[in-house]
């Protein structure tokens, strides 16, 4: 192990990742963690069920890097084999996970009234000697234990809501930091941004990106949302706070208002509270997203203070029944123009007394495009105090009818973000010639 920056391994176990059957975000998701704690992750590794694939991982990593975490193989199915494995490789037993046992049982009888088999239950167990974290989405209870050599093992479930759920409030995070943490000379942040695309952005930036800066940055590009990392140490008499935040301020003072958020801020988020804390309300009419930007909305705590009605107005009909929208102004414009978007903006802050409507209507695609409205335009309409308006917005078609309608809902995000803010909208975006 090394004896300077710490190390971590992530291994994902199933055979539904290994077949592609499922998409592993388990160890993105641990990697970018790990990041934030000053640790370096330095592989990932997805091996199947069989027998034995699990304890030849631990044999090979032991001792070699200070934290392995193994996500999967704690369900209560016959090739669910990381507790069995795991104690036999330590050369111990089983025992029952102090609380656990019992409520598994009352878990199982309300559902069936026999008891429960003897592998369900084996989801409150762990090693002998291993120390539990509790899993509060699931039923699956996770663990950690030190192996032979020196590493820590933490192993948890493998749904991707139970991994965040024992990682964020069932302890592993904080035992992690306690145990190995980010040393107090560092200091590691995140800035969002959105509306311009990354090669634009790193323009104004890229002298902060060169190698031997501090703090060291990187930027990845998710979707529209562009996100600066950068990770700080002291310099002179500065902390690795202080110069952490003095490069928070020169990005403020760079990029300006696409700067929208910091470490684990959304847009969505970010346009929830605005509205919460200007005591305001939204509606939203949508057509090309089915639905998205409210999804996107309501996902966030807190949104019910904020958020009062959602259409889905995908057929011409639906625009005019629900949102009066003229039938005549569809026929004249088409459902997919400035005046439609506006009017199903306008329709939807009167039907549901919000200060603000967003209303979205376009082309997602991959057909049912001209050469004067083609596949990825999309009208976003905003109504409001000052009045109802609608922006053009022709969006990559690269990613498909999912990308289009994904960027559609950010700009409409970032749409509103600004209108609440004051900020001058950013200019249309002309469609291609």
């Amino acid at each position: 192990m090394s004896e300077g920056k710490r190390t971590a391994f992530l291994l994902s176990i199933g055979e539904e990742l290994l077949e592609g059957r499922i998409v592993d975000t388990n160890a993105p998701f641990l990697a970018e963690e790990f990041l934030g704690l000053g640790m370096a992750v330095v592989g990932m590794h997805t091996c199947g069920d069989a027998p034995g694939s699990f304890a030849e991982q631990l044999s090979r990593w032991d001792g070699e890097v200070d934290v392995l975490v193994a996500t999967g193989g704690l369900g209560p199915t016959v090739d669910d084999r990381v507790r069995a494995e795991c104690a036999e490789f330590l050369k111990t037993t089983l025992v029952d996970i102090p609380g656990a046992v019992e409520p598994l049982q009352d878990y199982f009888s309300k559902n069936d009234e026999a008891d429960a088999p003897e592998y369900f239950l084996a989801q409150g167990r762990m090693p002998s000697g291993a120390s539990a974290f509790r899993n509060r989405a699931g039923t699956a209870w996770a663990f950690y234990v030190r192996l032979p050599k020196g590493s820590l093992l933490c192993c948890l479930p493998g749904p991707p809501h139970e991994v965040q759920a024992v990682w964020r409030d069932g302890g592993a995070k904080t035992m992690l930091a306690d145990s190995f943490g980010m040393p107090e000379a560092h200091a590691f942040g995140t800035f969002q941004t959105v509306g311009v695309p990354e090669a634009i952005l790193e323009l104004q930036v890229r002298d902060l990106l060169e190698h031997g800066k501090n703090p060291r940055m990187g930027i990845t590009a998710r979707g529209k949302v562009v996100t600066l990392s950068a990770m700080a140490h002291p310099e002179g008499d500065a902390s690795a706070k202080t110069v952490l935040e003095a490069t928070a301020v020169e990005l403020r003072n760079r990029l300006g208002p696409v700067l929208f958020g910091r470490d684990g801020d959304t847009l969505a988020a970010r346009v929830v509270r605005v509205l919460a804390s200007q005591g305001q309300s939204v509606a939203t009419a949508e057509s090309c997203t089915g639905g998205q930007l409210s999804q996107a909305l309501t996902d966030i705590p807190g949104a019910s203070k904020v958020f009062r009605y959602g259409w889905i107005t995908y057929a011409d009909e639906a625009k005019s029944s629900e949102l009066g929208v003229d039938a005549a102004l569809i026929q004249k414009y088409g459902a997919v123009s400035e005046e439609v978007a506006c009017a199903m903006a306008d329709g939807a802050r009167q039907r549901s007394h919000s200060d603000w409507a967003l209303a979205l209507t376009g082309v997602a695609g991959p057909d049912g495009g001209t050469s004067a409205k083609p596949v990825g335009l999309v009208w976003l309409g905003i109504a409001g105090p000052h009045g109802v308006t609608a922006i053009r917005r022709q969006q990559g078609t690269r990613a498909g009818r999912p990308g289009v309608q994904q960027g559609a809902v950010m700009d409409a995000l970032d749409l509103l973000r600004r209108e609440l803010l004051g900020i001058p909208s950013l200019d249309s975006t002309p469609s291609p010639d």
